[in-house]
């Protein structure tokens, strides 16, 4: 259950998290993970980000359509799907606290050595690399609910235009959050939150909002701005995923 006062503040950061996630491409998870965490706990924040995750994209698809670069989404969405299943399992065989930890390590020293890449004249982006991308993000987004630092990782070696990026992850969350809520029910059915109707329904609606304020602020966002919010927005991932993870160990 949660309270209107909690369901406010929960809103308030979904929110947020929309208008990230429709500016850069990324953000929705960073931000929701702790959130989520806070309010429903660790079991029940993964399918929780899964399903507002799929609401706050599939409402900014009809805005971003004609940019998304459907070949690039191909390559990473079609070795996640089946990533995100093992990713479950992992979960299910591992300490949910110590994969944060390992995540968030890993995903910080990418961040830097991709920042560190880009300011060669090199780029890293065939078929190889893009199906390493889609593996590591869809098993990290089913184990720990934060696969979004590794496409800012893929983004940075591969110089993918922020705007298509942007664009192309919105279609990539949708299918690939429905994809690991459809074999979390199948491998790891319980700890789906259990709300009233009109907590999912505040709770949509202020993703909603997020989308038609994002919309309107999205294209007057440069590319280098872009960029290094992805960057910032990265680092700051893998901290909060470390913290939580060292919180959960602490308590445990």
């Amino acid at each position: 259950m949660i309270d209107p006062v909690t369901l406010l503040l929960y809103a308030a950061a979904l929110f947020v998290a929309t208008v990230a996630q429709r500016v850069v491409g990324l953000g929705f998870g960073l931000v929701m993970g702790p959130v989520s965490v806070m309010v429903a706990g660790p079991i029940a924040a993964v399918p929780l980000n899964c399903v507002f995750a799929v609401v706050a994209c599939g409402l900014m698809l009809p805005g971003v359509w004609r940019d998304i670069d459907w070949r690039r989404l191909s390559w990473l969405l079609l070795p996640a799907i089946p990533a995100s299943a093992a990713g479950l399992l992992v979960a299910r065989m591992v300490s949910t606290d110590a994969l944060r930890i390992a995540v968030g390590i890993i995903t910080i020293a990418g961040v830097l050595v991709s920042v560190v890449f880009t300011r060669s004249s090199l780029t890293l982006d065939g078929p190889g690399t893009r199906i390493a991308a889609g593996v590591a993000i869809g098993s990290c987004n089913a184990a720990v609910g934060v696969g979004a630092p590794l496409v800012g990782m893929y983004s940075l070696v591969s110089r993918w235009d922020p705007r298509v990026m942007a664009a192309s992850m919105q279609p990539f969350w949708v299918v690939l959050n429905l994809a690991t809520l459809a074999e979390r029910q199948l491998l790891v059915p319980d700890g789906f939150p259990q709300w009233p109707w009109w907590a999912w329904l505040g709770a949509s609606a202020a993703a909603a909002l997020g989308t038609v304020l994002a919309h309107r602020i999205a294209h007057r966002v440069p590319a280098s701005v872009a960029r290094w919010t992805i960057i910032g927005l990265s680092i700051a991932g893998g901290l909060a995923v470390i913290a939580t993870g060292v919180a959960g160990l602490l308590s445990a």
